[in-house]
């Protein structure tokens, strides 16, 4: 016997935000109306789901594994009833994000995307600027900062930056470096994330006898990886971003220090197209696919030193 599909939504929905007035928003009912619904339910299944809190609910171990348990259900019937309604439709998302993220981490992953949701045309555009959510049509956006948003903000992964150069490179300047010996070395500029270089060196404590200004600056970190694995000089990178290239050897560590940045990826939802269901899936779709690349544990891969210097 199943317990009525509204107190299942509800259960669901609830259990999503950590909200029933949330919950209540999204199913365009009262909070009264999620409450029945919920206590119901529970009464249904003879136990509490939820720890009622001060202004606040938090799953009990039972309704955790009860969601992850009916999560599945609602993305299929989702899904199926989106593929009848709209068979000769199609979804259209507009996504902004940056070059080196989707060329290097997000396309290599679209296919499963286009496999799982062949309805949904996505519309990728790449900019360094701030996302207007207010006055553009953009659905989300993939950008890279703090943590601090206007926005409901989803972070992708940790980052950590680690110094990059092909293996000629790094034989003609003598091989293994110190902090001190990139300081006399041509260094690789990403102009879309200034800063990168300054807080690795700071961090090493080598800092302040750098010439910041030195060396070569490029768009994008992707143009500046290119220009690293062609011998332009030693490149700063985004670690989850350079793991193939290290693991291949078309880019090399000259020193194995690695720093944790403050300054990394999330994605943000625009308020304004808050529910809707392509949106929803794109988001559902890039943090399980995050998480499953295991971006938020890059330290899991050691690097190698170089084996024509091992």
């Amino acid at each position: 016997m199943l317990p009525p599909l509204s107190a299942l939504r509800a259960f669901e929905v609830a259990s999503r935000h950590l909200s029933f007035s949330k919950a209540a928003e999204e199913l365009f009912v009262t909070q009264s109306a999620i409450s029945r619904q919920i206590r119901n339910l529970e009464e249904f299944l003879g136990l509490p789901l939820f720890e009622r809190r001060h202004r606040a609910v938090v799953l009990t171990a039972e309704g955790e594994r009860y969601k992850r348990d009916i999560a599945e259900m609602f993305v299929k019937a989702d899904r199926a009833t989106r593929r009848l309604r709209r068979k000769d439709r199609r979804d259209v998302l507009r996504i902004q994000t940056y070059t080196t993220f989707t060329m290097r981490w997000l396309i290599p992953r679209l296919k499963r995307f286009n496999t799982s949701f062949p309805e949904i045309d996505l519309r990728l555009t790449a900019s360094l600027q701030p996302v207007d959510f207010n006055n553009t049509n953009i659905h989300g956006a993939v950008r890279a900062g703090a943590g601090e948003w206007h926005a409901r903000a989803d972070k992708l992964c940790e980052t950590y930056l680690i110094p990059v150069c092909s293996a000629d490179y790094l034989a003609s300047a003598g091989g293994v470096m110190t902090a001190k010996d990139l300081a006399e070395v041509t260094l690789l500029h990403s102009l879309g994330r200034p800063n990168d270089w300054r807080a690795w060196f700071a961090a090493c404590g080598e800092g302040a006898i750098v010439d910041f200004d030195k060396g070569h600056s490029f768009e994008s970190s992707s143009m500046a990886y290119q220009a690293a694995q062609r011998g332009l000089g030693v490149a700063i990178g985004q670690r989850f971003l350079v793991d193939d290239d290290l693991r291949s050897g078309s880019l090399v560590a000259p020193i194995l220090q690695q720093i944790h940045s403050t300054e990394t990826y999330y994605f943000l939802s625009s308020p304004r197209f808050a529910g809707v269901p392509s949106l929803e899936l794109f988001r559902d779709w890039l943090l399980t696919e995050a998480q499953s690349s295991a971006l938020s544990a890059v330290r899991q891969h050691p690097i190698e030193p170089p084996h024509s210097l091992a």
